[in-house]
């Protein structure tokens, strides 16, 4: 679990190690993780030692960590919340010419997280039998892990469809990798108080956690993701007050430079997966 609220900054945020915690009740409590089984790095000086930081080596560490002594039947989890951004394409690889991006805490001295570093990291070594979760909360995150299939959301019909054509080098070793973003590629996501009454939250995040809570631990990935879309277009469809959103552009840069990101569409969240699994079936976590 990996929080960044680049304290002192330009750039801070005030959600993300909220997030954190949250998503770390979150698991303890409907799919029986316990504190051996979480790591977390933060960057506000509650860390327990510097390589419990949030920073991009830590990031390393701590994906090594959970990547190691993986068999049949594990579960893995891995959420980031706080800044993402936009790259131009280094390997000629995305439909729209840039990488997607997450910024370590220490990102302007160290460098941010290109997609396809964390699909080489997180997504190919996964064996057959193991099923990885991600949870990226941060603009432009609907492809930050570069798997090959992204749902599509038809808002008249309310459904979710499979986009995508199978990349054998982005894949997995037979183990499956589902993401969930907090907004489509061309979006920023927002760090806000408005929908928790008061506390900072990332929206995504606070969407996926109240999903949770109001269909059980069981629900199908259909279910999950299409509460989470009718939270985040209520709390979204408008900019307000007490939201903000860094990224290329309008965010990140923008913020950085001066700008403003100005009224935005509503916050859609992105399911990706390295094969279109059947959105139907119950969350893959542990009983």
């Amino acid at each position: 679990l990996v929080g960044c609220s680049y304290p002192g900054t330009s750039a801070a945020l005030k959600g993300c190690i909220n997030d954190a915690q949250c998503m770390s009740y979150a698991l303890k409590k409907h799919y029986r993780f316990t504190d051996q089984d979480i790591v977390m790095l933060r960057d506000d000086g509650q860390q327990r030692g510097p390589d419990f930081a949030s920073t991009r080596a830590s990031i390393y560490k701590g994906i090594q960590w959970l990547m190691t002594d993986l068999r049949p039947g594990t579960c893995l989890f891995f959420h980031f919340s706080g800044h993402g951004s936009q790259k131009r394409a280094i390997y000629g690889d995305e439909a729209d010419g840039m990488d997607e991006t997450i910024c370590p805490s220490d990102f302007k001295s160290a460098g941010q997280i290109i997609d396809n570093d964390l699909n080489q990291r997180l997504v190919m070594p996964l064996p057959a039998g193991v099923v990885l979760h991600c949870v990226i909360d941060a603009c432009h995150s609907g492809t930050a892990m570069d798997l090959n299939y992204t749902t599509e959301y038809n808002p008249r019909m309310r459904t979710f469809t499979w986009h995508g054509t199978p990349m054998g080098h982005k894949g997995t070793r037979g183990g499956t990798a589902v993401q969930f973003g907090a907004c489509r590629d061309s979006q920023v996501a927002q760090d806000t108080s408005a929908m928790s009454g008061g506390t900072f939250t990332g929206a995504a995040t606070y969407a996926l956690i109240q999903a949770l809570e109001h269909g059980g631990p069981r629900q199908t990935y259909s279910q999950l993701l299409g509460n989470m879309t009718a939270t985040l277009h209520r709390a979204t469809a408008s900019s307000n007050a007490n939201a903000a959103a860094y990224s290329g552009g309008g965010g990140l840069l923008g913020a950085l430079l001066g700008g403003s990101s100005g009224p935005r569409e509503p916050q859609t969240p992105v399911m990706s997966c390295d094969k279109p699994i059947d959105l139907n079936i119950p969350l893959m976590f542990p009983p």
